[in-house]
């Protein structure tokens, strides 16, 4: 399987924030996007999960020697990022069930709390959650998924030691369904990935 971005460029109106991203990503390899706030970070993966139309060049899924199409690209791709929020007045269980029925999916909700660390609390309303724990729903979201191409936006914020080991075994993991690309700014996330992508004025050095 490959990832694959040739000459990615995005604007809002007159603000161009990303310009000329082209780089290439194989199955079981993490890459991290990093660069200083407003750099396009997150702008970025959205496009790479086929959630954000570029302004300029193309992004391609490949999987088992094919390209996919979109709706195929977002069935198997899953981004976790500060800006997806899961209901608060569900409980973690009732999250991922909202969510995998409507994607036509099941999951196994106690699994996923035990690999996110929210085991004895996935009953419990989101609303009584702290930040960090939120920041695990997230996680668990994306993870329901079961997705070829894991897209994660700061997935250490908010979390403490024992949550950023969490993310390090989410990535592990996923070097064996597929790839991953990680957008951020924290040492830790970068240190999880293979190689490191920064954005400098918008444009990839």
């Amino acid at each position: 399987m490959r990832l694959v971005a040739e000459g990615l460029g995005r604007s809002f109106g007159a603000r161009r924030v990303l310009r000329d991203v082209s780089f290439e990503l194989g199955a079981g390899e993490v890459v991290a996007i990093c660069g200083a706030n407003g750099s396009g970070k997150s702008t970025l993966i959205r496009m790479l999960a086929g959630l954000l139309m570029p302004s300029a060049g193309q992004t391609w899924l490949e999987i088992a020697g094919r390209w996919l199409g979109a709706q195929e690209r977002r069935s198997a791709s899953a981004l976790a990022a500060p800006g997806i929020q899961p209901y608060l007045h569900l409980s973690f269980t009732e999250n991922l069930q909202f969510f995998t029925q409507g994607r036509g999916q099941s999951c196994n909700a106690e699994e996923l709390a035990e690999l996110v660390g929210l085991s004895g609390r996935q009953s419990d309303l989101v609303e009584s959650y702290s930040s960090g724990m939120v920041q695990r729903v997230r996680l668990a979201l994306a993870l329901s998924a079961e997705p070829v191409a894991l897209f994660l936006d700061e997935p250490t914020q908010f979390l403490d030691a024992s949550g950023r080991d969490i993310v390090a075994e989410i990535v592990r993991r996923q070097r064996l369904r597929g790839l991953t690309v990680i957008a951020t700014n924290d040492e830790f996330d970068a240190s999880l990935a293979d190689r490191t992508l920064t954005l400098t004025t918008g444009r990839p050095t």
